[in-house]
């Protein structure tokens, strides 16, 4: 079985259509790329799990034997019902250590009702047990896990809505639509845009701005203007501004956004090969909006046709989503960092190691402000459609 594995500090390549600037890669997860035959036969432990994932959830759950143990805290018991986002980390955290846990590792899942008290409670108990890593993927800051477990050189992956600000020792674990947009201007200036226009959302909040700013200046890339969805300036002063705009990112789809495409279009603002860049924000029925044909997306997800959505399709009867990616690629962090370090090898020096690793959602790294950046798929808009223009590069 693959997990994460370490490779030549020297090797270094450019991906097809993509020159951002590639960084070494030292820890790689390399959780793709097995053949389908190797697929072929049914693991034992299939209908068994198949089984377990159709019925409800007990509070206390253990996968793997292994003297290394890692927890995840969901919030599967919530009074609202189980969502299927909770399902998909803990059926992709369970896939993961049947595969990768090599008799090193144990997963202890522990399910609440997503409420603060709880889920304090679930780390106490995995703090009591021992546990390397901790992964919450209940809603909630990373204060309520971190008073919970006891050891402070314990790392706290979050996978809630609050992780782009995981503070206290925390580790932010998921992509978002701001990640998204930055990722795909990215994109955008590599391919040499030099002159953007940024439409921001209306929701957008004064952190996601500022992360956002962050994010494409890491690029430099310095927008022309920023500006709401809807407001959008076409008085005489901001022609000459805005002329020969090549580049438009848009996190949103909705009418404000295509209202300012279709006014900066016809104002003349766009140079002839402007580029319209979108987000993880965008909504399958905005593909279809004729005034967004041909325009990019950054999205993040797993591999088709890669070992890991094979082996959770065959096992689960479902396609694997960008959070069953998350839950595997949970395990899969820890699996390789004891397979190439040792049983205390789970530590916050090695998940901020400059390299980054390679998992099921592909490449990604923590900073020192437990952010992560994550390397993404680019799509174009073709016919109503995502057209794959270029895969996610497996380093950075």
């Amino acid at each position: 079985m693959n997990s994460i594995h370490p490779v030549p500090r020297g090797r270094a390549r450019h991906y097809a259509g993509r020159a951002l600037g590639v960084l070494l890669l030292g820890l790689v997860a390399s959780c793709q790329g097995a053949s389908q035959d190797a697929m072929s036969v049914e693991p034992p432990q299939a209908a068994q799990a198949r089984r377990a994932a159709l019925s409800k959830p007990r509070a206390q759950e253990t996968f793997g034997s292994g003297p290394v143990r890692v927890g995840l805290i969901t919030a599967l018991l919530a009074s609202a019902g189980e969502s299927q986002r909770e399902r998909d980390i803990r059926d992709g955290a369970v896939l993961a250590v049947d595969e990768l846990g090599s008799g090193q590792l144990s997963l202890q899942i522990e399910n609440t009702d997503g409420s603060s008290e709880q889920i304090q409670e679930a780390a106490k108990r995995l703090s009591d047990q021992g546990v390397r890593l901790v992964a919450v993927s209940a809603d909630v800051r990373t204060t309520v896990a971190r008073e919970g477990v006891r050891a402070k050189d314990v790392p706290i992956l979050v996978l809630g809505s609050t992780s782009s600000q995981p503070g206290e020792g925390g580790f932010s674990f998921i992509s978002d639509r701001i990640d998204s947009a930055v990722e795909g201007a990215s994109y955008a200036a590599a391919s040499g845009r030099k002159r953007f226009i940024l439409l921001a959302p209306a929701d957008m909040t004064a952190a996601e701005r500022h992360r956002l700013d962050r994010g494409l200046a890491g690029y430099g890339i310095k927008p022309v203007l920023t500006a709401g969805a809807a407001s959008v300036p076409g008085d005489a002063s901001a022609r000459a501004k805005l002329k020969d705009i090549d580049a438009v990112v848009s996190i949103g789809a909705g009418e404000a956004e295509v209202g300012s495409l279709s006014a900066l279009r016809a104002n003349g603002h766009l140079a002839a090969n402007a580029i319209v860049v979108g987000s993880s924000q965008w909504t399958p029925a905005s593909y279809r909006l004729p005034e967004l044909a041909r325009s990019h997306l950054c999205l993040f997800g797993p591999e088709n046709g890669s070992r890991m959505t094979a082996s959770f399709r065959q096992r689960y009867e479902r396609a694997a989503n960008l959070d069953a990616a998350y839950g595997f690629d949970i395990v899969a962090l820890a699996a390789g960092l004891v397979r190439t370090q040792g049983e205390s090898g789970i530590n916050r020096q090695a998940l901020l190691s400059p390299n980054g690793f390679l998992g099921a959602a592909a490449a990604f790294r923590f900073e020192k402000d437990g952010s992560v950046r994550r390397t993404c798929a680019i799509y174009q808009l073709v016919d109503g459609t995502l057209s794959l223009a270029d895969p996610a590069p497996r380093s950075f």
